[in-house]
């Protein structure tokens, strides 16, 4: 599979963050043959905020268990998401579930123009 590359905005405590735009994000043209790879950064113990929206008749994304190392928590599996008919769905995820041993997260869809948008959440 081919790598459809998702830039997260760096959001930070006590500062205004970035102006991101509702619409904006990432889309995937041939989901039957590439996978959203999310540059995590190699950030293990952090938080992600995904936001997916669907064109069209709905999807299931899966986001992919990490591989070991540097994923702690991958054994909790891999975490499917379904979407309904052009909407639009937000998950903050655990970074050190999901973390691949290249600094992104990745996750697969099933249908075309799904389109990914990532924020990374400071920490506490």
């Amino acid at each position: 599979m081919a790598d459809v590359a998702v830039t997260p905005v760096e959001l930070a405590v006590n500062v205004v963050g970035a102006d991101i735009l509702d619409a904006g994000g990432t889309s995937i043209s041939n989901a039957s043959a590439n996978v959203f790879a999310i540059a995590a950064g190699g950030v293990g113990g952090g938080r992600m905020l995904l936001k997916f929206l669907v064109d069209g008749s709905g999807d299931t994304i899966v986001i992919l268990q990490g591989d070991r190392p540097p994923s702690q928590r991958e054994g909790l599996g891999d975490l499917s998401l379904v979407l309904a008919n052009s909407d639009v769905r937000q998950i903050v995820v655990e970074t050190s579930r999901f973390l691949q041993d290249d600094g992104t997260i990745r996750a697969t869809c099933g249908a075309n123009a799904t389109t990914c948008h990532a924020t990374l959440l400071p920490d506490e």
